[in-house]
């Protein structure tokens, strides 16, 4: 199930990246194709990542809730054990695939890897963004070239350091996000 939502979302955010931006308010069509309420916040970190302890790896799971506030989305924390991440992204154009929609956006403060949520090991990890990081993407409704649930999520680009329960840390500036519901 995960490998279909990443192809479908790297299908998404391949096909919206030539878009241009134009915001408008999430409202309408929009507004059905980005899920709100609880959803799982995914991160994964796209540098070479050799400073983390053995078998960590460069992936950190979450829980959030969305909201739709004016003309824009935000993911917020879920709790305090989710960190204080929080993202900030709206319709950035036209959508050129029916049932999906470009976005652009913003990430800050940090999220913390939550185990239950990733059918692997239990690594303690968390990514922090330093300042406002730029994100860049695409959101799809359920049904959307064989997706089996609405999603959002694409390209990050700004200072990210993902560290280990030890300290061992890594820092770039490019990652990878999506916001998908919980399993």
């Amino acid at each position: 199930m995960l490998r279909k939502d990443f192809l479908v979302l790297l299908t998404f955010t391949l096909l919206g990246s030539g878009c241009g931006s134009s915001p408008t308010a999430p409202e309408g069509r929009a507004a059905g194709i980005v899920a709100t309420g609880p959803e799982v916040l995914r991160i994964v970190y796209q540098s070479p990542c050799t400073g983390l302890g053995q078998g960590v790896v460069p992936l950190v799971y979450t829980r959030v809730n969305v909201a739709a506030s004016s003309n824009e989305w935000v993911a917020t924390a879920g709790s305090a054990s989710a960190g204080d991440v929080q993202i900030r992204f709206r319709q950035s154009g036209q959508g050129v695939i029916p049932g999906s929609l470009p976005v652009a956006g913003t990430i800050t403060g940090t999220a913390i890897h939550m185990p239950d949520l990733f059918p692997g090991p239990a690594w303690d990890i968390r990514a922090s963004f330093s300042g406002s990081a730029s994100l860049t993407g695409v959101a799809f409704a359920a049904g959307a070239f064989g997706a089996t649930a609405s999603g959002v999520g694409g390209a990050g680009s700004g200072s990210v350091a993902v560290t280990d329960a030890t300290g061992n840390a890594c820092t770039g500036t490019s990652f990878s996000w999506s916001i998908l519901p919980v399993p």
